[in-house]
């Protein structure tokens, strides 16, 4: 059941046009994730959802109800600023409760519902203290409770981890995607850090300079991005991009490089209209193999760089002027200025457009 429905939003501030026709829905009890560089359009996109900016352009429905002009209070949205905005002069349940307070909840019914949110937050031993004496992780998790206190339709969710420490960034994904089951309820959730949105979003929507690229799961944004961006965007390391062309031989298409040729005659009917002409190979690192001694139909290269990751290491090649990344063997070790052989996984590549930045297949 669909809980929100943006249809064509369009923002200016001034002259300068900052969204272009956004459009998507969220589903009921989904946890919906909005990511992209910083000045994508996030933040405000998430704004124009709970009421605080006015768009330009284009229609909000929530539950199916047209909410253009309602007020925030009404709109059954509670929003998470990434400027945590906690109150210095406020212990933790005082902030905590604020948002009830100002609502003249009774005193019996906002004390319940502040420890309950505590419990669920783990945070039970700060209620007492003021802001000055928590760590980063704390004030989050106390900007968080004040959020999710309201009994609000849908959370927004503005860079939520942003300010803590990378450990406590991948224990806290685990703890959002356990209290947005708990609590049963839409959460729609901001971050640049596409990994972050891959790992939490039952469905990922990707976001470049206003617009909206690709919107689906994670499995399919990963492994069938729709344009280049979002498969360079998407990925820790990054998809490598190799500018190569297409060349006809008899009945057969090759897609041909400086050091390798590779036979695409089975994507004919897709590429035929290329021959001559350059395409892009875009494959993971994680999809190329590479190998101390020569194997069939690989391509010699010299190590140029190592950067390990515990048990694996990022390898770096020179392949003519393109930086080529791959993922080493789990528990190999690589010195620099090594040579290898490497092994492009054929059933992975990519063929992107090189003027459109299309990926064909």
């Amino acid at each position: 059941m669909e809980k929100l429905r943006l249809e064509n939003i369009t923002k200016f501030f001034g002259k300068r046009k900052v969204l272009y026709d956004v459009s998507f829905s969220v589903l009921n009890k989904e946890f919906f994730c909005i990511t992209g560089r910083p000045g994508a359009g996030k933040t405000t996109l998430l704004r124009i959802i709970a009421g605080l900016e006015k768009q330009t352009s284009g229609d909000v429905y929530i539950d199916g109800r047209l909410v253009n002009d309602v007020d925030p209070s009404e709109r059954g949205v509670s929003m998470f600023f990434e400027n945590l905005a906690l109150y210095p002069n406020k212990t933790a349940f005082e902030n905590i409760a604020f948002p009830l307070r100002v609502r003249k909840y009774p005193e019996n019914e906002i004390r319940k519902r502040v420890l309950e949110i505590a419990r669920l937050l783990n945070i039970e031993y700060l209620l007492d203290r003021f802001p000055r004496t928590f760590s980063g992780g704390e004030a989050q998790r106390v900007a968080l409770a004040r959020t999710l206190i309201r009994d609000a339709e849908i959370y927004l969710l503005d860079e939520p981890l942003s300010n803590i420490d990378a450990l406590l960034r991948i224990q806290a994904r685990t703890e959002f995607k356990r209290l947005q089951k708990d609590l049963g309820k839409t959460f729609i959730y901001s971050t640049h850090d596409p990994i972050e949105a891959l790992a939490l979003g039952d469905r990922v929507c990707v976001m470049h300079e206003g617009k909206i690229l690709q919107v689906d799961r994670p499995e399919i944004i990963y492994d069938h991005p729709k344009n280049k961006y979002v498969a360079t965007f998407v990925g820790n390391p990054p998809m490598n991009i190799l500018p190569c062309y297409i060349s006809q031989e008899d009945e057969k298409l090759y897609l041909k490089h400086e050091r390798f040729t590779l036979d695409v005659t089975r994507f004919k009917p897709i590429i035929q209209e290329y021959v001559g002409k350059r395409l892009l190979l875009g494959i993971r690192p994680e999809h190329i193999e590479p190998s101390k001694e020569k194997i069939e139909n690989s391509i010699e290269v010299k190590l140029i760089s190592v950067e390990y990751l515990g048990d694996r290491a990022v390898l770096y090649f020179e392949l003519d002027d393109v930086l080529l990344r791959v993922l080493g063997k789990i528990g190999e070790t690589y010195p620099v200025g090594e040579k290898l052989w490497v092994k492009f996984n054929e059933e992975k590549m990519h063929l992107i457009d090189e003027s459109s930045g299309k990926v064909l297949i």
